[in-house]
């Protein structure tokens, strides 16, 4: 009996500090039994997680991963990149929490995110704040990016070996942040599922890597700079204006609403584990206007209270990105005064294992998103064919 607690709690010290050993032990194990009893072991591994944390932080104070500051202190930060010169600087509207009964001081208010390709006078692109989103978890909670898509271009890159296709060669398979982005580059973030679970379509520059599925939520990055989220068959009839499109499982909130499988037990939402599975989850979605990305990443959440989190903070529309302790990360990206490259220096949350040349000097094996500040001396790229009226695909700017 003995031996067999050593040998769980050291099975649970590799899975969660050791990086790479869960994703490669489970991968591991599939190969030789199959999915299903690897599905089975991680929902009952996890459940048993949940139901000691219910009891341990029984009476906790909520979860936090920064200290709010002030609200004089925040007011000062905004107005600090304020100035004759500057751009209007604007803040996402602040958000009622979900559940007061469990929500922690700061949630709802949006903190400023410093970045260092911001040069004297530019304005704000970046903001966080905090969410509880389960009455019944003190402990899960969600940290959310307000990111303004007026400034800021997100972009998707292939990984080495994710999502994998036989029909891509290597030398369109990157794993990494273009050299000639680096001067503007803000932060990068986690991409999807791999291919295996649910295969799901991506398609970058042309390339196909899987076909869309139309049951699938599809993040659509367009030449215009636009992102939309929707399920697939919303978006299909604009593909030849998409620079790339990335899918995942379905919608966790459309159009405001959130997806009605979520109020069943499923395994839409977590690959092999059910969607009812409490997780590191990750997700990224865009308001109503078209002109705020979200990023967020829960620690203890199901896919229920991860959409609701999402909805809460201000997303309209909302797909899961990558799940499980391993994989989702928001990297923060700071330059040497010497010149040298960006290096990624600190990560949205705590527990967040990370090289410093993750994404920018090391090749990514998973498909990954990235953000740059948006200059007339940096377009955007491809010209777009789309029609200037086309408002909604430029999100109404």
């Amino acid at each position: 009996m003995a031996l067999c607690a050593i040998a769980v709690e050291a099975l649970w010290y590799g899975i969660h500090e050791v990086r790479g050993f869960g994703p490669a032990l489970a991968d591991g194990v599939r190969a030789v039994v199959g999915p299903a009893p690897v599905a089975w072991a991680e929902d009952v591994a996890y459940g048993v997680a949940d139901r000691l944390n219910r009891t341990l932080y029984r009476d906790a104070a909520p979860k936090t991963f920064w200290e709010p500051p002030p609200a004089a202190a925040a007011a000062e930060a905004v107005e600090s990149a304020e100035g004759p010169e500057a751009e209007t600087v604007t803040s996402p509207a602040s958000f009622q929490p979900p559940f007061p009964e469990v929500a922690a001081t700061g949630d709802g208010v949006w903190t400023p995110i410093g970045d260092s390709a911001a040069r004297p006078g530019e304005a704000q692109v970046l903001w966080k704040s905090v969410v509880h989103p389960d009455p019944k978890r003190v402990f899960a909670a969600i940290a959310v990016v307000a990111i303004d898509l007026g400034r800021v271009d997100l972009r998707l890159v292939a990984g080495t070996k994710e999502p994998f296709s036989p029909d891509i060669p290597a030398e369109r398979r990157p794993g990494l942040v273009p050299g000639g982005h680096a001067a503007e580059l803000v932060a990068a973030f986690n991409g999807g599922f791999k291919a295996m679970h649910g295969h799901y379509g991506m398609m970058l520059d042309g390339d196909t890597f899987l076909p869309p599925r139309d049951r699938a939520c599809t993040i659509a990055l367009y030449r215009s700079g636009a992102v939309r989220i929707r399920t697939w068959p919303e978006l299909r009839d604009g593909e030849a204006r998409m620079a790339a499109y990335r899918q995942t499982p379905p919608c966790l909130v459309e159009q405001g609403e959130l997806h009605h499988a979520l109020y069943d037990s499923n395994r839409d939402w977590g690959a092999t584990v059910s969607g009812e599975t409490v997780i590191r989850r990750s997700a990224l979605g865009v308001d109503a206007t078209g002109k705020l990305l979200f990023y967020g990443l829960g620690e203890a959440v199901t896919a229920r209270s991860l959409a609701r989190g999402m909805k809460a903070a201000g997303a309209h529309d909302v797909a899961e990105l990558d799940v499980n302790h391993a994989y989702p990360r928001f990297l923060l990206y700071d330059r040497g005064a010497d010149g040298a490259g960006p290096r990624a220096s600190s990560a949205l949350i705590p527990d967040v294992q990370f090289k410093p040349e993750e994404y920018v000097a090391e090749p990514a094996q998973r498909d990954f998103f990235y953000l740059r500040r948006r200059r007339p001396s940096a377009p955007l790229g491809i010209a777009d064919p789309a029609p200037e009226s086309d408002a909604l695909e430029r999100g109404g700017r």
